[in-house]
């Protein structure tokens, strides 16, 4: 049925919030473009209807209202259809069809079944109304969603509004009390008398949806109830909470790095936070790992004691629980940048460390000695460790795997699983982790003994990217010739397909998961093309032309640096395939207890081998909310308690939030494109030269590395994947830019300089 926005029931509320609300203004004598709404799809006796009303000259929008959104619970930001500056009848009923369309769209389907519990398509309505040509165009929120004491804000950009909502552009700001030169005071007064009337008919806060034509005229677009669940003072509350949690737990010089888990670009979920956790505890693979190497390791910890936190929902390692584990009780701290290094510290000097410090000096000198001198042998002891390992947990590509089994048996097997992998599967990857961190270091003193300290640096990320080969760069060579020749994608995902983006979370998909949707199409001689973009340096002949007697010792340490690179690579591509296995087999208790996909992971191990439906569930959804508000903070990669106070404060120092660390070296102009889920990067519209803008990548992102022009990370540092990949794939980067995929938009133009960490805005 037609209803004109004018004539529209009271009592007629099933049209949804946006139509619903935009009828009510119309009857208030409020300035909406005239419009009308479907209830359902139209028959051709209604569109005949419609089209002797709009007559042959006409310019309208086409919107979307489903039951149920702008509601105050939800508001189904972006999920349906919008279509703007409709001027035939042919565009007309294709936008009116794909409005109805789009409440089968995979995200709004995502939408409901995450907010409502069920991805059941719920009655859609459509809104045809006059388009209005902004000159200006906003929101404005009755109070402020981030502090209401502030009272009202507006947010407006020039032209159409569209791209304000989506995000496409940054919007100027205006409190109250303050005015602007392009919007003049008495059309604000009219924005806020309409959230004034609408407050006192409904009772409750609104942000509202407006444009300001060519005759300076203002017009109501959408008004609804302000969204309380992801409101910016609701992210305060659980940020301060988080806070008081951390005061409480922790002594309040603890710092924290976040380094080693860069690559965790989302917040892990409860699994495989559990996971992580424990293979940081007494007598688990880093404690092993430490101690075979000739640290002291975790002798003085209490069992079941961590040393990675879980801070704002994100891994960090505890240094202030690190340090002793080394070397025992010393006056010293481990401060991460910009290398790991000692820091001696007045103040913890006591009786304790005064009679440990003769004793930790002798181990560090004898431990260091050792570990410079035993490198060669751990290598190989690696090497030969990784076939028997790649032997024995070799497993199928087979997401099904685990079907036939019987409860009792899959309850065991997951425990078991979980006890390995935490207690001797890392052992080998910390070790070499450690390995090529204290090879690094020396390498670094040797060149900067030669050179200075930056040319060192530089050299040293020359070298690991132009100069290795390693296992993930050879993933990233098959994937693009699977991509141009889709004969061979079959044997990819056999080889490669228990990887994926944001690989070291048990929530995110494998590839083989994804299937055809891995890959993306290239013609042969794109791919012909490719081959030749990179080209490898002989760094062994570089450093022969060195003129100084300590090439000898350079070019040792920069064989066994290679060497470790290499095979960490292949470890890392060992050990996931287990670790995929473990989430095949969450999959399967999934299925089983009737969960939404993905649930399932946010259940701790003994959560899911004792489910219970009825508490378990709230549980769930509790720790999802959870997770989504705190991925709105962003810390250093190392941060302490007092840092974290100050940014949820605003006290934190002025930065320029645009200089970071080049970790990839080459100049590069491009358009911002901010990518949050990689498994969605077939959706994406790419533009022409794209520089894509992370929280951190991995292996996984290899289908979106090959397209890339650049890449901008918050987290990583030279020694990353992501940096080696982006060396070895010759694709300009820069880490260290502090919330870069909340900051950008996506759409700015940009100069990337991978060589001194600039981005400059065109």
């Amino acid at each position: 049925m037609i209803y004109a926005l004018s004539s529209l029931p009271e009592e007629k509320t099933g049209v949804g919030g946006k139509a619903y609300m935009l009828a009510m203004m119309t009857q208030m004598g409020i300035r909406v473009p005239e419009g009308f709404i479907l209830d359902a799809r139209p028959g051709q006796e209604e569109l005949e209807t419609i089209n002797r009303n709009l007559g042959d000259n006409f310019c309208v929008a086409v919107r979307s209202s489903a039951d149920g959104e702008d509601s105050k619970e939800h508001s189904f930001a972006g999920q349906n259809s919008t279509f703007l500056f409709i001027r035939t009848w042919k565009d007309l009923v294709n936008a009116i069809n794909s409005c109805f369309d789009s409440i089968l769209k995979e995200s709004s389907s995502t939408y409901r079944k995450y907010f409502l519990g069920s991805a059941k398509a719920v009655p859609m309505n459509v809104v045809v109304q006059q388009m209005v040509d902004a000159k200006h165009a906003g929101v404005f929120f009755s109070k402020d969603p981030r502090n209401k004491e502030q009272g009202w804000l507006l947010e407006y950009i020039n032209g159409v509004g569209e791209d304000l909502v989506s995000g496409k552009k940054t919007p100027k700001q205006i409190r109250e009390g303050y005015y602007s030169e392009e919007i003049t005071s008495e059309q604000i007064e009219e924005i806020v008398n309409v959230s004034l009337l609408l407050e006192a008919k409904f009772n409750q806060d609104f942000d509202i949806e407006w444009a300001i034509d060519g005759n300076n005229q203002v017009h109501l677009l959408q008004a609804r109830p302000i969204t309380a669940k992801n409101s910016i003072s609701q992210i305060k509350k659980v940020g301060l909470e988080e806070l008081e949690r951390l005061k409480q737990q922790y002594s309040k010089d603890t710092t924290w790095d976040g380094q080693i888990f860069a690559e965790l670009s989302i917040n892990p979920s409860t699994f495989s936070t559990e996971l992580w956790r424990d293979s940081f505890k007494k007598n688990a693979a880093f404690d092993k790992a430490l101690q075979k190497i000739g640290y002291l390791g975790f002798r003085d910890v209490k069992d079941g004691e961590s040393i990675l936190d879980n801070i704002f929902g994100k891994n960090y390692v505890n240094l202030t629980k690190l340090a002793p584990l080394f070397f025992g009780p010393m006056p010293y701290s481990i401060e991460p940048l910009p290398r790991p290094h000692l820091k001696f510290h007045i103040s913890k000097i006591n009786l304790k460390t005064l009679i440990y410090t003769p004793k930790t000096v002798f181990n560090m000198i004898s431990t260091g000695l050792s570990v410079n001198t035993h490198r060669r042998e751990f290598i190989n002891l690696a090497s030969k460790d990784l076939v028997s390992f790649s032997t024995v947990m070799d497993r199928p590509n087979d997401l099904e795997f685990y079907r036939s089994w019987g409860d009792e048996e899959l309850r065991s097997r997951l425990l078991k699983e979980m006890a390995v992998f935490t207690r001797d599967t890392m052992v080998w990857p910390f070790v070499l982790i450690s390995l090529t961190e204290t090879t690094i270091q020396t390498l670094q003193s040797l060149l900067a003994d030669i050179f200075d300290d930056h040319k060192a640096s530089e050299l040293i990320k020359q070298w690991t990217g132009n100069g290795v080969r390693t296992e993930t760069y050879e993933m990233g060579r098959y994937f693009k010739k699977a991509c141009a020749k889709p004969e061979l994608r079959g044997m990819f995902l056999e080889k490669y397909g228990h990887r994926g983006p944001g690989e070291l979370d048990m929530v995110s998909k494998r590839w083989i998961e994804l299937g055809e949707d891995a890959f993306y199409d290239l013609s042969v001689e794109e791919y012909e093309k490719s081959k030749n973009n990179h080209t490898f340096i002989d760094v062994e002949k570089e450093v022969s032309q060195f003129k100084t007697f300590k090439k000898t010792l350079v070019l040792e340490e920069w064989k066994l640096l290679k060497e470790l690179l290499e095979l960490r690579e292949k470890w890392k591509m060992a050990i996931l395939k287990p670790f995929a296995h473990l989430r095949y087999i969450l999959m399967e208790f999934g299925r089983r207890y009737e969960l939404c996909p993905d649930d399932i992971f946010w259940l701790n191990s003994q959560e899911i081998v004792n489910f219970d439906r009825a508490s378990h569930l709230p549980l769930i959804q509790q720790r999802k909310n959870k997770s989504r508000l705190l991925k709105n903070f962003n810390f250093s990669s190392v941060t302490s308690i007092q840092e974290i106070e100050n940014v949820l404060n605003n006290r934190q120092k002025n930065s320029d939030n645009f200089k970071g660390e080049g970790i990839s070296p080459g100049l590069v102009k491009g358009e911002i494109l901010v990518i949050n889920d990689p498994n969605k990067w077939k959706n994406i519209q790419w533009p022409a030269n794209p520089i894509v803008v992370a929280e951190s990548t991995d292996p996984g992102w290899t289908p979106i590395f090959t397209k890339a022009k650049g890449i901008i990370v918050s987290k990583g540092g030279v020694l990353s994947h992501c940096a080696i990949v982006a060396r070895e794939m010759g694709i300009p980067a820069v880490s260290g830019i502090i919330n870069c995929h909340n900051m950008f938009k996506g759409g700015e133009n940009v100069w990337l300089d991978g060589n001194d960490g600039t981005i400059h805005i065109i």
